[in-house]
């Protein structure tokens, strides 16, 4: 009985420090990510930290929430396929007017195999609905054409 007992708390205390190191690492792309120019996206843009331009550039009265871990880009199928592939990594931001949330920028900042890379980054996607419109972004210079 204490063997098991001892057993089951090895395990719980190894899922809990897998958890912990997952969420470390999510924390520390994320981070990276934000360390990234505004050019690292978009080579029209800046050499500028993302974090900034994207706050100098939104519209009056919105902000920018960054997630607080990385994603797949809502790639993954969640089948033994995706572990041929090398799926996507993406820092998630909501674009927020007051509590709601207006929009979205998905910015690609590596994959699962490559882990973080500076070539390549970029937009995976974007929206942001202002003043009745909604504006799809291609790239990330595009939210400067938001009226």
């Amino acid at each position: 009985m204490a063997r098991s007992r001892c057993i089951a708390g090895v395990l719980i205390a190894s899922v809990l420090g897998m958890a912990s190191w997952e969420a470390h690492a999510d924390d520390q792309y994320v981070q990276a990510a934000k360390s990234l120019s505004a050019r690292h996206f978009d080579n029209t843009l800046p050499d500028q930290p993302i974090e900034k331009w994207v706050h100098a550039n939104l519209p009056t009265g919105y902000e920018a929430i960054w997630g607080s871990h990385i994603t797949d880009c809502g790639e993954s199928t969640g089948s033994p396929v995706d572990k041929e592939r090398d799926i996507p990594l993406c820092a998630e931001v909501e674009l927020r007017k007051g509590h709601e949330i207006k929009g979205y920028l998905t910015l690609l900042i590596g994959t699962q195999k490559r882990g973080l890379v500076q070539e390549g980054a970029g937009l995976y996607f974007g929206y942001l609905e202002h003043r009745g419109r909604k504006y799809e972004f291609r790239r990330l210079s595009d939210l400067l054409h938001v009226e």
